[in-house]
């Protein structure tokens, strides 16, 4: 790797050293990052299920379902931006870099803004449209209102980490997220348990961390190296060079997102199952994030090495890079998930001692987390396509796998055999089918793309 002359020496050139040594010195701090958030978000989830009143866990679940539709479109979004800064870096364009970075900030602001309005007048509406149980909902608008405050912060967050990630410093974001995440247990604990705020403590307390990550960022982006440091009187992109880089971002976005909207409308059938399989799946995504999110912050990583080898010219670099990093997806992901469905049980019983809730819990992570290693796969070729530019196959193949083909499932399914468990492979299976396309898709590219590094 070749750092760039900086005080700090954080951003990192990766068109050069060994590749299996680059990669993981590159992914440690965002595999760490993804940890360290679900870790928090773990804490969030236990006290909300001690103190947080009876239908607190449901409460919060169905809520975070909306939230994550916006929230992955942020991390989406993010990594499209990614793309085109790793680009920039790497082919050392600092002034477009500059501009790019100060063009982004101001959109996010507004974006994020607009994302604040329209969810704290329709935060009910939302609710609503996924069949929210009557006892539940009165929780889950206040909560769901209170969320919305952050998602200025989230955008902003999401998208200056990308920034960062781009031009190789995966650290800066490790050590805020390490402090907003101990600010945010430390407030849960004050606001949730000390001062009996419950449901409505935990989302301020989400919020108030959401802010100081984001003015951090904000903070490390306006103090970069003068060569590609963002100014407040930098004239934005020009208009057609801004929609190039929104219709990655974009395109990304929405990729990330149609697992979120297919997750919301198989919601309304597991609702149809009662407070104890919502609950169930509650839990079970927390305990799912372990998986989850190392392996999307891998493919997070490898888009931004990619790009960067891509700018530079290096296609060597990006074929070894994918080879490496097909091994390590399975090589974390399949023995991590067997661990945890062996322990399920002992960790479930840190959320709650409702039996209800434990058996459907227990259910689904013993139905589902044996093939997550299919999942990290796929996203090791969604990372290597968006580094290569091709954004919007992972798209298309997330709306059909990840949206339509689960929806059909349940909807066929479900009127013949109503059980949760129809509910639960229909990921497993969206996950295989989802693999065949984007390898089928990978492999045209290498031939086309790389034909002197063909065998």
């Amino acid at each position: 790797m070749r750092r760039t002359k900086t005080a700090s020496h954080t951003e990192v050139h990766m068109e050069k050293g060994p590749i299996g040594r680059t990669l993981l010195l590159f992914t440690a701090p965002i595999l760490l990052s993804q940890i360290l958030q679900q870790l928090y978000s773990i804490v969030d989830c236990m006290v909300i299920g001690h103190f947080g009143g009876s239908f607190g866990l449901s409460a919060a679940g169905i809520a975070g379902l909306i939230l994550s539709v916006i929230i992955n479109f942020f991390i989406g979004f993010s990594t499209g931006i990614g793309c085109v800064t790793a680009r920039l870096f790497g082919s050392y364009d600092y002034a477009r870099l500059r501009q790019a970075i100060q063009t982004m900030v101001c959109l996010c602001i507004f974006a994020g803004m607009a994302f604040t309005a329209v969810g704290i007048f329709h935060a009910r509406t939302f609710l609503l449209w996924l069949d929210c149980p009557r006892e539940v909902l009165g929780d889950g608008v206040r909560y769901l209102q209170i969320c919305f405050l952050g998602m200025t912060p989230q955008l902003l967050s999401n998208t200056g980490n990308a920034v960062l990630r781009s031009m190789g410093n995966t650290r800066s974001p490790l050590v805020y997220l390490v402090f907003s995440s101990l600010l945010n247990i430390g407030l849960d604990l004050l606001l949730v348990i000390v001062f009996s705020q419950g449901l409505a403590g935990a989302g301020a307390a989400t919020v108030a961390a959401q802010w100081a990550m984001a003015l951090l960022i904000l903070w490390k982006l306006y103090t970069l190296d003068e060569a590609y440091r963002p100014g407040f009187r930098l004239r934005p992109l020009p208009f057609n060079e801004i929609k190039e880089i929104l219709g990655q971002g974009i395109l990304s976005g929405l990729q990330a997102v149609s697992m979120s909207i297919s997750s919301l409308i198989i919601q309304v059938s597991i609702n149809q199952f009662g407070a104890d399989a919502i609950a169930g799946m509650t839990i079970y995504a927390k305990v799912e994030g372990f998986l989850y999110y190392p392996a999307f912050s891998y493919g997070i990583a490898l888009t931004g090495f990619i790009g960067q080898n891509l700018g530079a010219g290096r296609l060597d670099r990006v074929q070894r890079a994918m080879r490496t990093s097909l091994a390590l997806a399975v090589g974390y992901t399949l023995p991590a998930s067997l661990l945890l469905v062996a322990g399920s049980r002992y960790i479930l019983l840190c959320f709650t001692k409702d039996p209800g809730i434990l058996s459907c819990g227990q259910e689904a992570i013993a139905s589902i987390l044996p093939w997550y290693f299919l999942y990290a796969v796929d996203q090791v070729y969604i990372g290597g396509l968006k580094g290569l530019g091709h954004t919007g196959y992972p798209l298309a193949c997330s709306v059909i796998c990840y949206c339509l083909f689960r929806i059909a499932w349940c909807q066929a399914l479900l009127p013949l055999w109503r059980d949760m468990r129809v509910v639960y492979h229909c990921y497993n299976v969206s996950l295989l089918l989802m693999l065949a396309l984007l390898g089928a898709r990978y492999r045209l590219c290498r031939l086309r793309d790389f034909p002197a590094q063909t065998p």
